[in-house]
């Protein structure tokens, strides 16, 4: 009997286990942004403009999936008038490496003018395989990066957000079934 329960909980924790390798070298992480959460906006104009963006980076790729609705703010607001984007190497949009409240540096742009569609009430900013340094990561899953658009109006950024990691379904299933497992063999 005791070796019988030994086994079990040894799967038990075996399953455990398994759980950090669930989807394993894939992050999903997500952003709102609201003129609330900029730093010393260059603009003390509050802006009405929100948005949510939904990322995915693969760490055996190093490369991220991007997609952002943004409303309240035009396309013609992150262009200029020849039809360039604004803010030139780093674009209008991109992901900044500092804690909610501070400013950080630009570790990864979203700047290429087919990253961006413009929509009835905002835009849309879709990028696909964009590589990235892997340091970033720690910062990622620490909370130190934040997603910004700055605008011809708000050149500071008109709309931030911190993006918060989520957790993989199948690493939420895998956990599910592992206690589901101890508590099985709690009750035997």
């Amino acid at each position: 009997m005791i070796a019988r329960n030994s086994i079990k909980t040894l799967i038990g924790i075996m399953m455990l286990g398994m759980v950090p390798f669930a989807n394993a070298g894939l992050y999903k992480a997500v952003a709102y942004l609201d003129y609330a959460q900029e730093v010393s906006p260059s603009n003390p104009l509050p802006s009405s403009a929100m948005g949510y963006a939904s990322l995915v980076f693969d760490s055996d790729t190093l490369t991220l999936d991007m997609v952002a609705t943004i409303q309240g703010i035009a396309l013609a607001g992150v262009t200029f008038p020849d039809g360039g984007l604004a803010f030139g190497v780093l674009g209008p949009f991109h992901i900044h490496n500092a804690p909610a409240g501070a400013n950080g540096g630009v570790v990864v742009p979203f700047n290429m003018m087919s990253y961006f569609t413009g929509a009835v009430d905002g835009l849309m900013v879709q990028a696909d395989d964009i590589a990235f340094d892997a340091s970033i990561l720690t910062e990622l899953v620490a909370g130190n990066l934040y997603l910004n658009l700055h605008t011809l109006d708000y050149g500071s950024g008109e709309i931030r957000g911190q993006l918060s990691v989520v957790p993989a379904p199948a690493a939420v299933g895998l956990l599910a079934l592992g206690i589901f497992g101890l508590m099985r063999l709690r009750s035997h």
